[in-house]
């Protein structure tokens, strides 16, 4: 088996690459430190295009593969393990199972966790999730 990477494989790797270290890596330990959720990061990698990599192009994402996120992946990981995670998550976590089995309002929905909305709640402003603990109670908003 051939293993080698492709040249636009190795494009997307360099794009991830600098992406990385440009802007992840110096705030890398702080945010280890801190346990702090990195809000600019996941900017920089919507901007990037890289949260919803791998949601088809027809609900919006970029079509891509899972080898190619993986690709992703592994450089953000390199230099910040949330950043790592959080682009698992964007790329092959619950997305994927919503992709591969959802009804078609939630594969729609699949375009709103590639811009970055984050919940449903943050989908219906006037409604949002009681604080840790609390259980799964609606609270109206501030």
């Amino acid at each position: 088996m051939d293993m080698r990477l492709s040249p636009e494989q190795l494009k997307l790797r360099s794009a991830a690459r600098e992406l990385a270290e440009a802007e992840f890596a110096a705030r890398a330990a702080e945010i280890d430190r801190t346990e702090a959720y990195p809000f600019d990061n996941v900017a920089a990698l919507k901007a990037a295009g890289f949260m919803g990599y791998t949601i088809p192009k027809s609900y919006g994402g970029r079509g891509g593969s899972y080898f190619e996120a993986a690709l992703i992946i592994e450089e953000m990981a390199q230099v910040c393990g949330a950043t790592g995670r959080i682009t698992v998550e964007a790329n092959m976590g619950a997305i994927s199972a919503v992709m591969q089995y959802g009804t078609e309002k939630q594969k729609r929905l699949g375009d709103h966790r590639r811009r970055g909305i984050k919940t449903p709640s943050d989908l219906r402003p006037g409604i949002r999730r009681a604080g840790r603990g609390a259980g799964d109670r609606r609270l109206p908003s501030a």
